[in-house]
């Protein structure tokens, strides 16, 4: 009876947690370190009972019984040990995972206008002008910067490659993700200054910087504030994903689907144990080194940095839509060390828990999306900074109103997720054979023969001129004497 006693009550307990109309909220304060502590002392004491209820049956029993009751005893330890002390690991994993997740809560920065007293040439000074300041939070609308960072083999610079705001109104029931190309420059800052450099640096450059931006306690969360200023939306957080973890986690909840609509094949990716990889348009079910491949690409026929950005989009909600099926059941310990290497977040579970079961819930027609493209960005020939896309501010920010309407308010003119096709699954990716149409040369212009320049006439050198005749003067003679 005293070792069945704990899990009852404890059974008991989940069962009401499960069935409450909230139970994806009263889980998620389970990523709260402190919880995940106290659960791994409640594990100790429950560990401690149970070894007690067997030794208390075993001191009961007399001669004979005494004597069998001692094998039982045995198998009693081994049932008892066994998943009290997995249950351990996965909590310790679970702790030291959120411990790499959560970071301390900080609030997004917001700085006093900028009074520029020496000339710097990262940044540029506009006039602030007139304008309404940010919109403040509507009720149920939450904004997040989800940040993609490649510190993977070879790379030695911290760049965040994959930027997307993604915005979520639970009265509306949908999600609104922006998507942010990495060469964007001259991005406003809401002190007035325009960040000059390119906007994947701006983490790094903060952090290398801070007292250039006074009151800001990360590098993202001046990203977090320059992207909110850029589409004129609060941002009130921010999740860093670390892409080596990426494929960790996808494995971790067996894969996740996507719907191939266009061919691709690049034969240049090398990483993550390919070299090249192809796909062909279909259904398929990616592990974590193939949708990390379909999501990084980009040097395939006919892709760029905005198609690839779009793609992210895709395989961030089929990681998504794996989770809240359960995925993440096949491999607990494995999912939960992955993210701890994968993710990292100013978010803190109690947020968490109170937008998981909408985020939950919404379905992929009402996940509405859009990449910053022509023509929002233009080039510039011969900029220092190397290839660049410069904002249209007019055009971007019209774009956020559509994408970031009043809460209740249905985004407009973005097109959504599109779900799965019904066809077959395929497992197997196709052979590396890209076929890249090649560019026919202009014929090289037949050139036309410059005739020779006419030489000058030549001028006969004239026969030396005789020198005039000598005359010699013979003196007359002396007269005669």
């Amino acid at each position: 009876m005293l070792l069945a006693l704990p899990p009852l009550i404890l059974a008991t307990l989940l069962v009401a947690a499960v069935a409450s109309p909230d139970r994806l909220e009263r889980l998620a304060t389970l990523l709260d370190p402190n919880v995940i502590a106290a659960l791994l002392l409640l594990e100790g004491a429950l560990l401690l009972w149970r070894l007690l209820a067997v030794a208390d049956a075993f001191r009961r029993g007399k001669g004979r019984a005494r004597e069998r009751g001692a094998a039982l005893t045995a198998v009693a330890l081994v049932f008892v040990l066994v998943p009290s002390v997995y249950a351990a690991y996965l909590t310790n994993v679970a702790r030291e995972a959120a411990l790499e997740v959560f970071k301390p809560a900080e609030q997004a920065w917001q700085p006093s206008p900028f009074q520029p007293t020496t000339h710097d040439e990262d940044f540029g000074v506009e006039p602030i002008e007139s304008e309404a300041p940010l919109p403040t939070p509507e009720l149920g609308r939450y904004t997040v910067l989800l940040l993609g960072v490649d510190s993977g083999p070879g790379r030695s610079e911290f760049l965040t490659d994959t930027m997307i705001v993604a915005s979520l109104d639970p009265i509306a029931g949908a999600v609104s993700m922006v998507s942010v190309p990495r060469d964007m420059v001259d991005v406003p800052l809401p002190d007035g200054r325009t960040y000059r450099g390119k906007i994947n640096s701006l983490v790094s450059y903060a952090n290398r910087y801070p007292r250039k931006f006074p009151g800001a306690t990360s590098g993202e969360a001046v990203l977090g504030a320059a992207l909110g200023k850029l589409l004129n939306v609060r941002v009130d957080g921010w999740a860093e994903v670390n892409l080596p973890g990426f494929v960790k986690v996808i494995d971790s909840i067996g894969g996740v689907d996507v719907t191939v609509r266009n061919a691709l094949c690049d034969p240049r990716y090398n990483e993550y144990g390919f070299n090249g990889f192809a796909i062909n348009a279909g259904k398929y079910h990616l592990d974590g080194e193939g949708a990390l491949a379909y999501a990084r690409i980009r040097k395939s026929y006919g892709e760029n940095d905005f198609t690839r950005a779009a793609r992210q989009g895709e395989i961030v909600v089929a990681a998504r839509d794996r989770v809240v099926k359960g995925g993440f059941v096949n491999d607990p310990a494995g999912f939960i060390q992955g993210m701890g290497k994968l993710l990292t977040t100013s978010l803190d579970p109690a947020t968490i828990g109170k937008y998981v079961e909408y985020a939950a819930s919404i379905q992929r027609d009402h996940v509405y999306r859009a990449v910053i493209t022509y023509p929002l960005v233009h080039g510039a020939s011969n900029d220092p900074r190397g290839s660049v896309l410069i904002p249209r501010m007019g055009l971007v920010r019209a774009l956020a109103a559509k994408a970031f309407p009043p809460a209740g308010t249905l985004p407009s003119g973005l097109e959504t997720i599109p779900e799965n096709s019904d066809g077959p699954t395929k497992t197997k990716l196709p052979a590396v054979t890209c076929y890249e149409p090649k560019v026919t040369p202009r014929p090289t212009p037949r050139p036309t023969r410059t005739p020779a320049p006419t030489p000058p006439p030549a001028t006969p050198t004239p026969e030396p001129t005789a020198p005039p005749p000598t005359l010699e003067i013979t003196p007359p003679p002396p007269p005669p004497s």
